[in-house]
């Protein structure tokens, strides 16, 4: 278990770390799209034609990416006001179910996110011709990665500091 431990913490760095930085850039490149959107209508008059699909494609996939970094730290939305109640072999037990719950939504995002990508592959999205499977791939990508958070979070310890 601890050569698997090592491994694990070396492919969890890079995978996060890099998940990090791609979240940054697509961040980036929304706010400046925005901007140039906001730009375009109000100062020049004439909205770019690509900026709104351009602006839904980064939003939807950096709400999704960022939602797995959310689940490798630990820090999604979960009810914690009865922990104290409860005690730490209940904590651990609620914690359980949560990682079941986000690992069963993690397989409901990879089955579907694969079918819907399939059925936009045919459709462009107006303005940018890029197909709607590349927006659509997004969850089943999400869900993989979100395996491979809770894998993180069980193997390199439940109380991380954050």
């Amino acid at each position: 278990m601890d050569k698997f431990e090592t491994v694990w913490k070396k492919i969890d760095a890079v995978l996060f770390q890099t998940l990090r930085h791609i979240c940054a850039l697509i961040l980036g490149a929304l706010v400046a799209v925005v901007f140039f959107i906001f730009f375009g209508r109000y100062v020049m008059h004439h909205s770019p034609m690509w900026g709104e699909p351009f602006s839904l494609l980064c939003l939807v996939w950096l709400s999704l990416l960022g939602s797995v970094l959310v689940v490798r730290k630990n820090e999604h939305l979960a009810v914690t006001m009865f922990d104290e109640k409860l005690g730490e072999k209940g904590v651990f037990l609620t914690d359980i179910l949560a990682s079941v719950c986000v690992f069963a939504f993690s397989i409901f995002l990879i089955v579907y996110g694969i079918k819907l990508a399939q059925q936009g592959a045919g459709n462009n999205m107006a303005g940018i011709n890029v197909p709607y499977a590349f927006m659509y791939s997004a969850l089943p990508v999400t869900g993989v990665l979100n395996i491979f958070a809770l894998i993180g979070h069980w193997v390199l310890g439940r109380k991380e500091k954050k």
